[in-house]
């Protein structure tokens, strides 16, 4: 697959996985996971490992959207995926929006991208780098 094919593939992929998550329906969305993945989400510290964990994590009424993304591939059927969505819901009558970043780690079975693995946080609120970091 020649690099534009993959992006292309990738962004149809992403599309997928935005449409399907706002749906909110976990189980068509646990379909885009392998049975095997890791999920480490936004909204808990729990590690999620395997598919049905992962299904009792997508039970919130947010939605999503995603923003800026870059992949890599890692081998011929393996993607490393890295970029922003925002997280949106109404709570109490008020619109609250979370920015926040992803990486998806996919691998290609049988003829369709899966996700292995995903974390996903909100952005940090002000901009550190690691010399700043206080010991």
């Amino acid at each position: 697959m020649n690099s534009d094919s993959l992006t292309i593939d990738i962004r149809e992929f992403l599309e997928l996985w935005q449409r399907t998550f706002n749906r909110h329906t976990p189980d068509c969305l646990l379909a885009l996971y392998t049975d095997d993945a890791i999920l480490q989400g936004t909204s808990s510290a729990k590690l999620y490992i395997g598919a049905k964990e992962i299904a009792t994590y997508f039970r919130g009424g947010a939605s999503v959207k995603m923003g800026v993304w870059h992949s890599v591939t890692l081998a011929h059927d393996v993607v490393l995926v890295a970029g922003s969505y925002v997280f949106s819901q109404t709570s109490n009558g008020h619109q609250q929006s979370t920015p926040a970043r992803f990486s998806f780690v996919l691998r290609r079975q049988d003829d369709t991208w899966k996700i292995v693995h995903h974390h996903s946080s909100a952005n940090p609120t002000e901009p550190r780098g690691i010399a700043q970091f206080e010991h």
